[in-house]
């Protein structure tokens, strides 16, 4: 069952379409690049054996299989993402799970504010950059937690403002030495930094009535182009980032200039090995009760 929401359905039709095909093909890519983010997200979150658990925003899965490795057999994982694309890639993992494993955990394309989640069965909440794409995101999270037991809980990991996020603001300078400046969101809008303010995050997850909130600040290190030739490295920046969508619309000439200063830009950070960008993020938790 699927279901949207007039307000998000932006979203639902960009991750669905040509973005989240995008993700699927770089899947193994990405997973290396925000795998250690996710690790940390999910010792924040102190999953333990037995524990049902919804994974919003779980993409590709792998985050949604972190999850069952930490709560076992005996536990239950369901994954919600709207894109078909990277739910296909999900299936496919976990068809290659033992038995007993397979039975724990489930997948299900679905706009999670919306969505008529079985009420009152999960012990958490979690998910790794997928929640700040809600267009009405305190009546998101109200929506998700009437399917949290009544002492459960949420964790989640996402993006603190552009600054200090080098893996944006490095490649979109070159960009923008060539391309025109795009029009600034409102605050707060749908999107990779919809929830990139923390006093904004407060006042969402207090309308939803979710109560000790807290949110940490976390500084991790993003590491692009692992196994790759360093000729293809810049070329990520440009296929899959923020960068991608200036580029859609220019002409040929334009965007072969800007690839060639996004290029340049990145591998000024290159190791020998892969692009270290600096990035910045929140880690957030809070409880139902």
């Amino acid at each position: 069952m699927t279901t949207s929401s007039q307000d998000n359905s932006e979203q639902i039709e960009y991750w669905d379409g040509e973005a989240g095909q995008g993700w699927a093909e770089r899947n193994a890519q990405m997973e290396k690049i925000l795998g250690p983010i996710g690790e940390e997200a999910i010792r924040t979150a102190g999953v333990t054996a037995g524990e049902a658990i919804l994974d919003i925003g779980c993409g590709c899965g792998d985050t949604t299989l972190a999850l069952l490795d930490e709560t076992g057999p005996e536990g239950r994982v369901l994954g919600v993402d709207i894109s078909s694309p990277m739910l296909d890639v999900a299936n496919s993992k976990a068809q290659e799970l033992t038995g007993d494993l397979q039975g724990a955990i489930s997948f299900q394309q679905a706009d999670a504010s919306t969505y008529d989640f079985e009420a009152g069965v999960y012990d958490l909440m979690f998910s790794r950059f997928g929640v700040m794409f809600f267009a009405e995101p305190a009546a998101a999270f109200a929506n998700i937690r009437k399917a949290l037991k009544p002492e459960g809980r949420l964790a989640f990991i996402c993006w603190a403002p552009v600054a200090g996020n080098d893996w944006v603001t490095v490649p979109m300078a070159a960009a923008l030495q060539h391309l025109p400046k795009p029009e600034p969101l409102p605050p707060n809008a749908p999107g990779p930094f919809g929830l990139s303010d923390p006093d904004f995050v407060d006042e969402v997850l207090k309308k939803a009535n979710y109560s000790d909130i807290t949110i940490t600040p976390f500084h991790p290190t993003m590491r692009f182009g692992h196994g790759m030739e360093q000729e293809r490295i810049g070329d990520f920046f440009i296929d899959a980032g923020p960068v991608s969508r200036l580029l859609k619309d220019a002409p040929p000439e334009r965007v072969e200039i800007t690839r060639s200063a996004i290029r340049e830009a990145v591998m000024s950070y290159y190791d020998g090995e892969t692009v270290n960008l600096a990035a910045s993020c929140w880690l957030v938790t809070a409880s139902k009760h």
